[in-house]
């Protein structure tokens, strides 16, 4: 017996991992001062698939009712990243809490980078 049919016989709801990470990346992508999201480190058993796209920059830990999530961000020139993280961190637990009603206990931003401005060029005075 797999983990979707226990789950309909005791009558609960089973909420993918990809799910909670698509509910994460959208709670922080409105975060203002955040320009996109890195591909999460390679570890031993970070087996990605390449039409994850923005998924590959989130993981996700469920353990019965508790929730630990890590996210892979670049920020923008020029913001606070300690301001930044904090309401990323706030932006992605208030969203799963209310969409999946179950805990996050943990939510690490991990700043794989910074996109700079492109230079503008001089303008010469005439």
């Amino acid at each position: 017996m797999n983990q979707n049919e226990r789950t309909a016989e005791s009558g609960g709801i089973f909420i993918s991992n990809d799910v909670i990470a698509s509910i994460a990346i959208n709670a922080a992508k409105d975060v203002d001062g955040v320009s996109g999201f890195a591909s999460k480190t390679p570890g031993i058993n970070s087996a990605t698939n390449p039409k994850d796209g923005a998924l590959k920059s989130v993981r996700v830990v469920s353990l019965d009712n508790e929730i630990k999530i890590q996210i892979y961000i670049r920020v923008k020139s020029g913001v606070n990243i300690q301001t930044v993280s904090m309401a990323i961190q706030r932006s992605i637990k208030n969203a799963v809490q209310g969409m999946t009603g179950k805990v996050v206990s943990k939510v690490n931003v991990s700043v794989q980078g910074i996109d700079f401005d492109a230079p503008t060029q001089l303008k010469a005075n005439s």
